[in-house]
């Protein structure tokens, strides 16, 4: 899941901690491989702005907190069942059993979604975007005496796909200017193809590609209360793998001619571009807290870390411009991160409405990788560390770096009258260096010279200056207010908030396909480059609100208004000449505007004396996302659900659902928009889906 909160988004590639933070029972995610819940869910919160003297890693744009279902002492439960087009089907559940009364619960939850591809092939293959998803869940509460509290969670996730369809948006220039005229012809009626159905894609020989991804993770909370103070520690390790082969030109398998006579072949096969990535990692976080409460002060201190490193054979292989169906080298590589923070935070009561809040961090960070072609197939960690040290120039090589920076908060709260808020908070947050890999040594990223290096008339491009990556910083002035409101019958909320920030160092992904000669081997893991490339301003105007004029009725909107300015370039000056960078090919990862309505009325009928209610939105965003400066045409969706609940007293519920009512052809992400690729490819969003759904909790 790619979030993006305040102009700040996920990093479409590659180890980077995420600029958007996801949690789950107060774990944090890892940015690739990683599975977000969807089931058994008791709250989600949305935290805006730098974050990390709370609670947790060091963020730049804010974070999602999940918090799942903890057992009760109560035996209760509930089975649901969905079904819906593309023959969907969806069954969840989940049993709450006490074991000691009031001292041991335990709770088990589970998921299983089935759904038939999404989009058809145009070319022979099984079709993209289907559903096939296992999870469970376990918890065990353990309160032995008072004070004491303890949440073990063990979760499970196993999702085993077809790639995602892309739609082939368009031609950047002809291949004639490569050579390839005969493929021109072809690529033209691919896109008057793909014009003609938005709801296919070409499989371009990869038989419907792969998103395979298997997860596990234990938790544990535990915490002791005594007094006015309070210990906790949150621990959580994971095991992610992901196997991920798709399209990425977005073609079908084309043919290019040889210029030979019978009985040799006259064409041969030609792929324009194909990407596949094998990631297998752990993940280990332990946090402890101290908190305390007394009176007009409270406080919470905290020391946390994080270790995330190679579990098996990890790497990527991008197949471009392959005649013959040759595919590219497997290009390892092995990351190691580990973070260490301390952090604080207190509030003191200056008065009985106004309150003082100040919090700092500091975090040391440290990265290190290994990576390189060896042989035919991705390598584990041991064999690629002694391969690089046997001191070859090859391109298998270890690189590191790291880095410290502190991180702060300050703010203050007025409380005008009880159910009004007003603040104003300030705060820096930064994300920690990192490298890029493999190490770059062969003559084809040094700046030597080969004639394999056509792009760049025979001298070879110099990455070395890219090898590492500096911290990025953001600082921020927020000002708001959070008011609940009652005007007769009528009850509602207005929350309104403004904010300036200042985003130094920038990280943003080069393409380097068009650059390093294929097969290179050390050619750029994703054949991308992360660099600090600018220095923006964002600044913004958030509101929410909502009306219940009775208690039947509630009409919701929320609206964001976001403004990215880049204020200066950072690049270094010697960019290889095939890549070519200006202010306006810089990402702005959120829309200038997005927002949602929504309408919620319970009905004033009682049917076998069950309630009845109707819920609708509409989603709207501006141009958004995209790659390379470009965006992607903004949209609206409209999605509405009519349930009936307690049916008799039974315990049933039955509901009816549309998403994307009206059928809105719209993308929902960019794969490649750039104007140095030929082609250029995006992510077609979901069609309309119905279903039903029927409930039973006991």
């Amino acid at each position: 899941m790619a979030l993006t909160l305040r102009g700040i988004g996920q990093l479409p590639l590659g180890e980077v901690t995420p600029g958007v933070v996801i949690y789950v029972n107060d774990t944090p995610l890892p940015a690739v491989g990683s599975n977000v819940p969807t089931y058994d869910i008791s709250s989600i919160q949305v935290l805006k702005g730098p974050q990390g003297t709370l609670f947790g890693r060091n963020t730049l744009g804010g974070a999602v907190v999940i918090g799942t279902q903890k057992p009760t002492y109560r035996f209760e439960g509930f089975g649901e069942g969905t079904y819906g087009r593309f023959d969907y089907r969806e069954l969840q559940g989940a049993i709450n059993i006490p074991i000691v009364e009031d001292k041991v619960a335990f709770r088990a939850a589970g998921q299983i979604r089935r759904q038939d591809p999404r989009t058809i092939a145009f070319d022979e293959g099984p079709g993209f975007d289907n559903i096939h998803q296992d999870a469970f869940r376990l918890s065990l509460l353990i309160e032995p005496f008072d004070g004491f509290t303890s949440t073990t969670v063990y979760e499970y996730f196993k999702g085993d796909e077809l790639a995602g369809g892309l739609y082939l948006l368009r031609q950047n220039f002809p291949f004639a200017a490569l050579g390839l005229a005969a493929v021109d012809p072809q690529v033209e009626a691919a896109l008057a193809t793909q014009a003609s159905n938005r709801r296919g894609s070409f499989d371009g020989g990869i038989d419907g590609g792969a998103s395979y991804r298997k997860a596990t993770a234990i938790t544990n909370d535990t915490s002791y209360s005594f007094g006015d103070m309070t210990v906790r520690n949150i621990f959580g390790y994971r095991k992610n793998y992901s196997y991920q082969l798709i399209n990425t030109g977005g073609l079908p398998i084309l043919q290019i001619p040889t210029g030979l006579s019978a009985p040799l072949p006259a064409w041969v096969p030609f792929t324009l571009f194909t990407a596949s990535s094998v990631i297998d990692r752990q993940y280990l976080t332990n946090e402890t807290q101290l908190l305390g409460n007394f009176g007009a002060f409270n406080f919470i201190a905290g020391v946390f870390y994080n270790n995330d490193k190679p579990h098996g054979p990890t790497g990527s292989q991008f197949t471009a411009f392959s005649v013959g169906g040759v595919p590219a080298p497997a290009v390892t590589s092995h990351v190691r991160n580990r973070n260490w923070a301390i952090y604080g935070q207190i509030g003191y009561d200056i008065t009985d409405k106004l309150k003082l809040n100040l919090g700092g961090r500091y975090s040391w960070d440290k990265v290190s990788a290994c990576g390189g072609t060896i042989g035919t197939s991705y390598v584990d960690e041991a064999t690629c560390l002694a391969t690089a040290n046997t001191g070859a120039i090859d391109g298998v090589g270890t690189v590191s770096n790291k880095g410290q920076e502190p991180s702060w908060t300050v703010g203050l709260d007025y409380k005008a009258t009880p159910d009004w808020l007003l603040y104003i908070v300030s705060r820096r947050g930064y994300r920690g260096a990192n490298v890029n890999t493999p190490k770059f040594e062969t003559v084809y990223t040094t700046g030597g010279t080969d004639p394999a290096c056509v792009a760049t008339g025979g001298v070879c491009p110099d990455l070395r200056p890219f090898q590492k990556t500096n911290e990025e910083t953001i600082t921020d002035l927020e000002v708001g207010s959070k008011y609940d409101y009652r005007v007769g019958t009528a009850r509602g909320h207005l929350n309104i908030a403004a904010y300036y920030s200042k985003y130094k160092n920038a990280l943003q992904f080069l393409n380097t396909q068009t650059t390093v000669p294929n097969g290179t081997p050390d050619s750029p893991s994703n054949g991308s480059l992360a660099v600090n490339a600018a220095n923006l301003r964002i600044w913004g105007v958030e509101l929410e609100a909502s009306i219940s004029p009775a208690r039947s009725v509630t009409v919701g909107f929320n609206a964001a208004y976001t403004n990215v300015t880049v204020e200066s370039l950072t690049l270094p000056a010697d960019l290889p000449p095939t890549i070519v960078l200006g202010k306006d090919q810089i990402n702005k990862y959120s829309p200038s505007f997005s927002g949602t309505a929504s309408f919620n009325w319970i009905l004033p009928v009682r049917p076998a004396n069950g309630e009845v209610s109707f819920n609708a939105d509409v989603f709207m965003t501006a141009d958004y996302g995209g790659q390379n400066g470009e965006k992607l045409p903004g949209y609206e969706l409209a999605n509405a659900r009519l349930d009936w609940r307690g049916i008799a007293d039974t315990g049933i519920d039955l509901g009816i659902f549309v998403k994307n009512v009206f059928n809105e052809k719209y993308f929902s992400a960019a794969s490649v928009l750039l104007p140095s690729f030929p082609t250029s490819s995006v992510y077609a969003g979901d069609p309309r889906i119905w279903g039903v759904s029927a409930k039973y909790t006991f």
